[in-house]
């Protein structure tokens, strides 16, 4: 079979080719980002998912943490850190670090779950050599996902935290491609289509849904991920907060896409974790998208306008 320019044209304008093409950059894109994180934070499992309530409130069942390589020298009382079970060195265990000791064997690490109360846990105190690194942020939700795929929260694999992620870049690039079609009536004399107004209308109300959800969205699901299996808790960013406060006084700060909430327990500040916000993420996409639109429906047309006027001019 030869292929001429005429087949390349129509295959490229296929529908089908090109949700292959979308779905392809989006596996290979994701697949660059995770394999950059391997190599800029140090560590084989830069992404992690939290599948017991240990940590609870600071780290929650289907939170996807982050976390990048440390030495015992660089780790401090207060910080979260994961490292290898002592009984079983395919397991990672999330806790934090509550005391640290050197001798002539090394360094000997204690460790505590939040919800525990303070009492160290039962694997400490720990040989440093068992750290693997130390958590620097959390992804609210989306590990939720994984733990459906992998009952039990063993199977690591990296192959599952590609597709989430492509998943996503997918969703973004659909969302930020031009919806086609034939000019009808209404595109002729407005400008714009009955189509293209509900498709606004739907990514918009999408959008908001998922604002409000993210600031004040609070839902119950079972997940059969979860060690043990159990109803785990979403939250938004607003429920996230008042359950912290049954803990102790919670302290919530702003950052850049990210917020923290610290509590005030027994006179000691509790240190929270740099958390992904998804209110800013949305909001971000919302705005950036209607002045995609609005940009394509009264700028464009008058460009084009502009720029055909001078070529016949010229």
């Amino acid at each position: 079979m030869i292929l001429t320019k005429d087949s390349l044209r129509r295959l490229w304008r296929n529908k089908y080719f090109q949700v292959f093409v979308d779905i392809a950059l989006a596996l290979i894109a994701s697949s660059i980002l995770l394999l950059s994180l391997r190599l800029f934070l140090g560590v084989e499992y830069p992404l992690l998912v939290v599948s017991s309530g240990s940590m609870m409130p600071t780290l929650n069942i289907g939170d996807l943490i982050v976390v990048q390589r440390a030495e015992p020298p660089q780790i401090n009382i207060g910080d979260i850190v994961v490292f290898k079970n002592p009984r079983n060195s395919a397991e990672l265990i999330v806790h934090r670090v509550v005391k640290i000791s050197s001798g002539q064997d090394g360094y000997k690490i204690t460790t505590v779950g939040d919800a525990t109360g303070g009492s160290a846990d039962q694997f400490s105190p720990w040989d440093g050599s068992r750290l693997v690194g130390r958590v620097i942020m959390r992804v609210p939700y989306i590990g939720n996902l994984y733990l459906l795929l992998h009952p039990g929260g063993a199977d690591r694999s990296i192959l599952t935290a590609i597709i989430i992620v492509a998943i996503i870049i997918l969703i973004a690039m659909i969302l930020f491609s031009d919806v086609e079609g034939e000019d009808g009536e209404d595109e002729k004399r407005w400008g714009i289509s009955l189509e293209h107004i509900m498709y606004i209308a739907a990514v918009n109300l999408l959008l908001i849904s998922l604002i409000v959800f993210s600031l004040w969205g609070y839902i119950e699901i079972w997940q059969p991920g979860a060690i043990p299996p159990q109803k785990v808790k979403v939250l938004g960013m607003f429920p996230d907060l008042q359950w912290n406060e049954n803990y102790g006084e919670a302290n919530f700060s702003w950052g850049f896409m990210t917020y923290r909430i610290d509590c005030e327990i027994g006179g000691s500040t509790r240190l929270g974790v740099p958390t992904f916000s998804w209110f800013q993420l949305f909001f971000l996409i919302l705005i950036l998208f209607d002045a995609h639109e609005v940009f394509n429906l009264m700028v464009r047309p008058n460009l084009k306008k502009l720029h055909s006027r001078e070529f016949s001019e010229g």
